[in-house]
């Protein structure tokens, strides 16, 4: 997927549901190369946080794969934390489509659904 539909993803990630509130995508390096907050909130953590977050992120993505000859290949990581619910979903050539939603949502499981469905749609987009 180019950089542009790699944007496109990640607007329709925002449209799913408003307690979405970050939806981006992170390369193998950490890097975000599409998306971001959602316009109009604040990050919780500080721009340099986030860099380091990013990286983080990756660097998991990566080290999860050497399991996958165990337990095949990683759909989705899902967190949740005090004060904020977190979920990566690993997408093609080593990237991470990662999210972010209020505490309070409580059908996370049916926005995380949704999000597969676009991932996989957008796949398909890709593949014609």
């Amino acid at each position: 997927m180019a950089n542009d539909n790699f944007q496109l993803l990640c607007d329709n990630v925002f449209s799913l549901s408003p307690s979405i509130r970050f939806a981006g995508v992170i390369n193998k390096m950490g890097r975000l190369i599409a998306g971001g907050m959602r316009h109009g909130l604040e990050s919780l953590e500080n721009k340099d946080d986030s860099l380091k977050l990013f990286v983080q992120f990756a660097l998991r993505s990566r080290l999860g794969k050497d399991y996958d000859y165990v337990f095949g290949k990683s759909i989705y990581n899902f967190t949740e934390r005090e004060k904020i619910k977190l979920a990566s979903f690993p997408l093609d050539d080593n990237l991470i489509l990662r999210i972010s939603m209020v505490k309070e949502e409580k059908n996370h499981d049916q926005i995380i659904q949704k999000i597969l469905e676009a991932i996989q749609k957008f796949r398909l987009i890709q593949k014609k």
